[in-house]
């Protein structure tokens, strides 16, 4: 757990750099404690309206049970809409104001000759509901706990001060224990995410590794998952003599090198590189026809055979398989057949771009 003598700045900082990297699974877990959160109001909300024919003080309150009644399930129904999910924190803090307004409703006005109860445990867990930053989460809970305090010295004097000390105590108890869990789940996002990347990175290049790129071939199979419409293959020109001549220290700084190389050419291009073994790479490109595709890939064979490690270089090999206007049941046949045009490649001279079926390009460094 992060170290509380941290300056609050600092933990500012760190909480916008994991939320950021963990932003979906973040979102994932506020909608559905949105959902559930909701529910359980309107659901709850229906108990005192049962017992309202035995009980005169929640018949005097019916309207408002009603309305917060209605308030939970209509935030309920609407944030089920796929439009809305991106407002999830709004109807987060929208759920609680209503349980807030409620509860103090209760407090000051409906039985201003009790202490609040039903507030001190909304302090509690408001902090403890999603994950938000910190200060918004505790400037929220501050401003119903100073809304309360005004109205509890104006409308019931004779407990105001019981209430402000009892209710600074959750509200304080409540933030502390939430801020607490807030860093706690998302150092566990963190890690699990560390440790996906491991699972599916190769230490060498940083690229994806063959275990994530049958991963992402597994994804392919869904209706809705976007198709790839080619795939390259890429294979280093005589990869085992360099690593037989120099060493494999160097032969591992030019996979890096290499490694560097594809991971740019994926920040400009929509690619997808992996490390499907040895020397071998494998790329998913996206929106690209067959003379795009052929044109990255001779950019791309020029970038690598200016790669010097040490003062030395070597070239790469590139097989080319469309695939944008078919209906594929099965992508590694195309990795097979950009395989087979990386062998068309070789035999023709290395150092070359082969589009399957189609002549390689002859331009091999003289």
């Amino acid at each position: 757990m992060r170290k509380w003598s941290k300056l609050p700045g600092n933990r500012e900082k760190t909480y916008a750099q994991l939320a950021s990297d963990n932003y979906w699974i973040i979102r994932a877990y506020n909608e559905s404690m949105l959902s559930v959160l909701t529910l359980m109001g309107g659901v709850l909300m229906v108990l005192p309206l049962l017992a309202t024919p035995f009980s005169k003080t929640k018949f005097n309150a019916i309207t408002y049970y009603l309305l917060a009644d209605l308030f939970y399930f209509a935030l309920f129904f609407l944030f089920r809409n796929s439009v809305m999910k991106k407002y999830t924190l709004f109807g987060l803090y929208a759920a609680f104001s209503i349980f807030f307004l409620f509860a103090i409703f209760l407090s000051v006005i409906h039985t201003p000759y009790m202490r609040a109860t039903i507030l001190l445990g909304v302090f509690c867990i408001m902090p403890l509901g999603f994950i938000d930053r910190p200060s918004r989460m505790n400037l929220f809970v501050a401003f119903w706990f100073v809304v309360h305090t005004i109205l509890a010295f104006y409308l019931k004097p004779q407990y105001a001060l019981d209430d402000t000390i009892n209710g600074l105590c959750f509200a304080i108890l409540g933030c502390f224990l939430g801020n607490i869990m807030v860093w706690v789940r998302l150092e566990s996002y963190e890690a699990h995410r560390l440790l996906t990347i491991e699972k599916e990175t190769d230490v060498l290049t940083g690229l994806s590794n063959r275990r994530k790129l049958f991963e992402t071939l597994a994804v392919l199979d869904k209706a809705d998952a976007e198709k790839p419409s080619g795939i390259m293959m890429l294979d280093i020109d005589h990869f085992k003599e360099f690593n037989d001549n120099y060493g494999h220290a160097a032969g591992d700084r030019y996979l890096n090198c290499f490694g560097e190389v594809l991971t740019k050419f994926a920040q400009n291009f929509r690619l997808q590189f992996y490390r499907y073994g040895g020397e071998e790479f494998v790329a998913m490109a996206y929106g690209y026809d067959e003379k795009e595709l052929a044109s990255i890939a001779e950019s791309l064979r020029i970038a690598i055979q200016n790669i010097v490690v040490d003062g030395n270089r070597t070239t790469v090999s590139i097989g080319i398989a469309c695939c944008g206007g078919e209906q594929v049941r099965n992508y590694e046949d195309f990795i097979n057949r950009a395989d087979n045009a990386v062998y068309v490649a070789k035999n023709s001279g290395r150092n070359k771009v082969c589009v399957e079926q189609i002549n390689c390009s002859d331009r091999k460094n003289n």
